[in-house]
């Protein structure tokens, strides 16, 4: 056999170079072992191959099925009954989501809520543990918070308009296939939404100004038909701030408003100018020139002098550090009792109401008023 050659080559070569004879030893006993696990190894791998040939042999002789016929019955793998399974999961999905939204509002929570929440969110946010916010930490959270929603209303879209889009199946959601799922979320029934789909008589007021206030904003997101929607109106609709067509939008709008040379670029005057602007009530008109000055400069990204739609969809972009900076401070100025720069526990809860609709606490809320 080869190895029985090779390893009297060996010995040879050990004795002609004079080598001990324990090192010789050593090496003949691992060419044996090495070649004997081998052998049983190649042994096992036989047995075994003969085992399952005399096995299937025998099967195959006596015709025994090898699983139930009733085994999986239930389960129809038909291009139907796949896609039927795929479309409930998707609604469970949906309705997860769409549960989770009535669930979480802010805006009626008790105050022992309100302080168990600010104080977990206030904890989670002092990253070096110290037991006060610093802007640096109030704007990263603000920050954090707001490219969770952003990526959670991506998400939620997809499954929402899948789940709604059923009567017709047509790649498009009618306002009553969305009427229909909204009253069917609050908990009526069929036959009460089939008599009140269009008379919403018996409803509670809070719901009826929720339904006026989607109708708006659906004819505001409806750009080719009034009555449906594609899946990008949809999250123009649902969720503006995650939209590009709506951020797309208001860069046209804020040019075709202060654009006065009709160059498709707004200059430092154009932008910053009070008499096109509107002025807040609690600002002078020469207070908001310089305001819009500095922020004229922080969005002139080439320093050219003038802005174009690039960097006004840069800046715009809810994603944008700027505005978690922006509120940061906005947040840090209104509860800042004793102006030393940051903010204690104390303080955020004296301010409970302001930091309760501000992005730190429900960004989804805070997003849907400034839209």
């Amino acid at each position: 056999m080869t190895w029985k050659r090779n390893l009297e080559k060996c010995v040879r070569r050990c004795v002609r170079d004079r080598m001990e004879l324990v090192p010789l030893l050593r090496m003949v006993l691992n060419k044996l072992a090495s070649k004997m696990k081998l052998h049983v190894r190649l042994r096992v791998w036989v047995a075994l191959a003969t085992a399952y040939v005399l096995f299937m042999g025998l099967v195959h002789l006596l015709q025994i099925p090898l699983r139930s016929n009733t085994l999986h019955s239930h389960y129809d793998m038909s291009a139907e009954g796949v896609m039927k399974r795929h479309r409930a999961l998707v609604k469970k999905e949906a309705d997860k989501y769409a549960k989770a939204e009535l669930q979480k509002s802010t805006a009626k929570m008790e105050k022992s809520k309100q302080v168990e929440l600010l104080t977990d969110i206030f904890k989670k946010a002092d990253t070096n543990v110290n037991g006060q916010l610093e802007l640096q930490e109030l704007s990263s959270w603000i920050s954090i918070k707001t490219k969770e929603h952003l990526t959670l209303a991506l998400r939620e879209n997809f499954f929402m308009f899948t789940a709604i889009d059923q009567n017709p199946r047509n790649g498009v959601v009618s306002w009553d296939e969305y009427h229909y799922y909204f009253l069917k979320q609050h908990g009526y029934d069929d036959e009460f939404i089939k008599d009140h789909m269009y008379n919403h008589k018996g409803m509670p007021r809070e719901i009826k100004e929720t339904i006026m206030r989607d109708k708006a904003a659906w004819s505001e997101a409806a750009r080719d038909n009034p009555d449906q929607l594609t899946i990008d109106e949809f999250l123009a609709f649902r969720h503006p701030e995650s939209s590009h067509v709506t951020i797309l939008n208001i860069v046209e709008e804020i040019i075709a408003r202060l654009d006065i040379d009709g160059d498709s670029k707004l200059t430092e005057e154009e932008f910053s100018d009070p008499d096109t602007n509107q002025v807040p009530e609690d600002m002078t008109p020469n207070e908001y020139k310089q305001e819009r000055i500095q922020e004229f400069k922080t969005i002139d990204e080439d320093e050219s002098g003038s802005l174009d739609r690039r960097e006004l969809l840069r800046y715009i972009d809810p994603r944008n550090v700027h505005h978690a900076e922006k509120e940061a401070l906005t947040l840090l100025a209104t509860a800042d009792s004793n102006q030393d720069g940051v903010l204690t526990l104390t303080e955020v809860l004296d301010q409970s109401h302001v930091f309760m609709a501000s992005k730190m606490v429900d960004a989804a809320r805070s997003f849907h008023d400034e839209f």
